[in-house]
């Protein structure tokens, strides 16, 4: 039985990246679908253009919200989501671009497979980027995706493919929170016995756009700023956050990976420098707001 799939997600000053995605989205050979984005407050001509695509196509659905902050408005979409009576959700940004039959194949995974409430979708990285630190961030997160079907119990991806029961159970997204918020549902609902696989028959590809260390401390250092929120509002989050830290995330460490800062020791040093400059800021940052 297929059921109403709603992609959803937010942007921000991000109109390019967001009509490539909805541009995938809507290239879905999937009947009962919905696309809906929530756009927290762009100045950059987003807006515009959702309404147009809005006027043409039956199935998008545009948000227009004034600026707040991500997590308020990706639960403006998923509370859309559920009031059109979807099935299943599929959480994403706006910086992804899904590959061809993937809401298709994720159905009849789920038909086929009771017990599996949600899928964590295998992301592979790129940037059109060549500076160093982009090339560091691609292939950094390109490990991180190197994790096979099983999830583990620290693992710090997020199931973003959902069937809503499943969503539902987990308490879902808390727009209170905005670092780390999207893994926080995944590890609810493990917790409370829920099956969740990654979806090592699809992918989504996600820019990485351009990076550099400045822009990525900066970047972090505001998340890490609040995430005593995260901290606080999880049962347990203190432990919860520090298993998933940086070195301690076990995903680092299999074999294969291994294998591949042999072939790339430059980019792996890389990993190193940024991982150990971010620990630095972060342990900064949550004590000195923790007061």
């Amino acid at each position: 039985m297929e059921g109403i799939v709603s992609i959803v997600f937010s942007t921000y000053n991000n109109k390019e990246k967001a009509l490539k995605c909805i541009e995938s989205c809507l290239k879905q050979k999937y009947d009962k679908l919905y696309v809906i984005v929530a756009d927290d407050g762009s100045s950059d001509g987003a807006q515009e253009e959702f309404i147009k695509i809005q006027k043409t196509d039956s199935r998008f659905r545009a948000i227009l919200l004034e600026h707040k902050e991500r997590g308020i408005a990706r639960s403006k979409a998923i509370s859309r989501a559920k009031r059109l009576g979807s099935d299943y959700i599929y959480i994403i940004d706006s910086d992804m671009i899904l590959e061809e039959d993937l809401i298709q194949k994720c159905v009849d995974f789920l038909n086929n497979n009771k017990k599996v409430g949600a899928l964590i979708i295998p992301e592979y990285a790129f940037s059109e980027y060549k500076n160093f630190y982009s090339k560091v961030k691609v292939f950094e997160r390109n490990i991180i995706n190197n994790a096979g079907e099983e999830i583990g119990k620290n693992s710090i991806e997020a199931a973003r493919f959902w069937k809503i029961d499943a969503y539902d159970l987990s308490g879902g997204i808390n727009p209170g929170q905005i670092s780390f918020e999207e893994t926080q549902p995944t590890i609810r609902y493990v917790e409370k016995g829920g099956c969740v696989k990654r979806a090592t028959f699809t992918k989504v590809y996600h820019d990485e756009k351009f990076v550099t260390l400045k822009n990525l401390l900066e970047k972090k250092k505001y998340y890490f700023s609040v995430m005593d929120k995260t901290i606080q509002s999880e049962k347990g989050g203190f432990m919860k956050t520090l298993k998933r830290w940086y070195f301690f995330r076990p995903v680092l460490y299999r074999a294969s990976n291994l294998k591949r800062y042999v072939r790339h020791p430059i980019l792996t040093l890389g990993v190193i420098n940024m991982y150990t400059i971010l620990t630095l800021i972060g342990v900064f940052q949550i004590i000195k707001h923790k007061k």
